[in-house]
């Protein structure tokens, strides 16, 4: 009777243990990698909303559906018709070998019959302002059929990561240095990218965006899956200190409202780097609000260059989410292709400019500096609608600027909202073109595009003013609240499949109704075995 009943327990100390029990064993980091739980694995958990996106679609205040590993949480955006919100879980070993490049589990999440926009991401703490390197596989496999176990050929989840080196955890940041995109189906493909921190903490971001159904643009494809293994993060060089401040304006003639020119910021401030994919091609995603020629201006292309690059003419329209080709590459891993040299041609100089009045459109000052021409810009909220920057009136971020000659493009920047106005130095004697970015609610008070001259030594301040339109507001408003309300996170993926048919809720079931069989098994035993000994 007594060995009855201690097997009994024993089997119902082991239950307890599968249930509570993290599944898999946590990976250890390896050397220098920063990362929390780099392999994705170990027990998985629902996720707590932390935006107003993410509330709304998981009205209960927990999303059921975003099971994710220890130290990352789940992100995702909704901009096309065709986006919704992925599920999350383990990628687990029983459906497809490949699925897993290492260890028990992986990171994955999938979208059915819809596209999204999405990833993971991790905030941590790195040494101070130290240059850190992000690396992790990943993987797609979308098809239209539930049996196969490759991707249909032509599938694009457009895959990419990157690192917002001062620890922000919006995947829209400017600050974000995003590595190229890749298209890897059914076959584990390297990813990296590396930045400085400018501070002492960094997000590392996986991002994925599949294309509509080629046959309906309001639907993806059946199965939109993309999975994550083997993350690292490590320090790859030394920390430096920050920039010291600019010097302040030295005396003189520095003219009405001047300023002295702001140092000229580094490229990886305003350009992050991107990196060719495996065909070498290095891609672009449009942003809301961008035109082809902003694009162009961050890309340091001309327009012209641009849209010979992706076939396209100036009267072509381009969307959100949108990929465009800024330029190629030798491909990961590949050899740098060494172009010939050639001795220079000796060219004569230009001939100096003879110093003269220069015709300056209303409001904009120029003065004199010892070498050099400049050319300072800022945007700024003109909620007077004066043409004018006024007491309390802000500056304007991600406002794209470009300078060209009338040949190329000579120089771009994105404004921040605080350090402008910036100052474009060095530039030769003679006309210039300026044009700025607009979003598609602001209204310009001052114009957008200008023709100016500079003369040697001399400063112009350029002033860009608007105000956002009530008018385009109130229609944003209206589209917004005249769409689909969003679903509960749960309910909305029932009947739902990923590639291995299951959830996270179907192995809870199974194993209570493992339970629960085993408590009246043991139930069972105990009533007959007293009934012997009673007998």
């Amino acid at each position: 009777m007594r060995m009855l009943r201690l097997l009994l327990l024993l089997v119902l100390l082991a239950v307890w243990g599968l249930l509570f029990s993290p599944a898999g064993r946590p990976a250890a980091a390896q050397g220098q990698n920063l990362l929390v739980n780099p392999s994705f694995e170990g027990q998985y958990s629902a996720y707590v909303p932390e935006t107003p996106q993410e509330a709304a679609d998981c009205p209960v205040g927990i999303c059921n559906t975003a099971q994710v590993p220890a130290g990352w949480k789940p992100w995702w955006v909704k901009e096309r018709s065709s986006d919704s919100n992925p599920e999350y879980k383990p990628a687990e070993p029983n459906v497809a070998a490949n699925r897993i490049r290492s260890g028990e589990r992986a990171a994955q999440y999938f979208s059915f019959w819809r596209t999204h926009k999405a990833g993971l991401r991790q905030t941590l703490t790195v040494p101070a302002n130290a240059r850190v390197q992000f690396a992790v596989w990943g993987m797609a496999w979308m098809s239209e059929s539930d049996s196969a176990l490759s991707s249909d050929p032509g599938a694009t989840p457009n895959m990419r990561i990157g690192i917002d080196p001062t620890g922000g955890t919006n995947p829209y940041s400017a600050a974000i240095v995003w590595s190229g995109f890749q298209q890897p189906l059914d076959v584990y493909a390297l990813f990296s990218v590396e930045a400085q921190a400018q501070g002492t903490t960094v997000t590392v971001f996986t991002f994925s965006a599949p294309d509509p159904n080629p046959y309906n643009a309001e639907f993806g494809l059946k199965h939109n899956d993309i999975y994550w293994d083997d993350a690292s993060l490590a320090v790859v060089g030394a920390g430096s200190p920050p920039p010291p401040p600019p010097p302040a304006p030295s005396g003189g003639n520095s003219g009405s409202g001047a300023t002295a020119p702001a140092p000229v910021a580094p490229s990886s401030a305003t350009l992050p780097t991107a990196t060719p994919n495996a065909e070498g091609i290095i891609y672009a995603e449009v942003q809301p609000g961008d035109s082809m020629w902003s694009i162009a201006a961050r890309a340091g292309l001309t327009l012209d260059e641009l849209l010979e690059l992706n076939n396209l003419s100036r009267d072509d329209f381009i969307q959100a989410g949108q990929l465009l080709i800024i330029g190629r590459g030798d491909p990961p891993g590949a050899e740098p292709t060494a172009e010939p040299t050639q001795e220079a041609e000796p060219t004569e100089a230009p001939p100096t400019p003879t110093p003269g009045p220069t015709a300056t459109p209303e409001g904009i000052a120029m003065v004199e500096q010892e070498s050099g021409a400049s050319i300072c810009l800022k945007a700024f909220d003109d909620a007077n609608k004066n043409g004018q920057q006024d007491s309390g009136e802000a500056l304007r971020a991600a406002v794209a600027f470009t300078i060209s000659d009338g040949e190329s493009v000579v120089s771009n920047y994105v404004t921040d909202g605080e350090s402008e106005p910036f100052c474009i130095q060095g530039l030769d004697a003679g006309s210039y073109r300026v044009a700025r970015s607009s979003a598609g609610n602001e209204v310009m008070t001052t114009p957008g595009d200008q023709s100016v001259s500079v003369t040697e030594g001399s400063v112009l301040n350029l002033e860009f003013g608007s105000y956002a339109s009530q008018d385009a507001i109130a229609a944003d408003v209206a589209t917004e609240t005249s769409a689909a309300p969003a679903t509960n996170n749960l309910a909305d993926t029932v009947g739902e499949n990923s590639d291995d048919d299951g959830s996270p809720w179907g192995t809870v079931v199974i194993i209570a109704v493992g339970v629960a069989v085993l408590l009246l098994v043991g139930v069972l035993v105990v009533i007959l075995s007293v009934r012997r000994a009673a007998g």
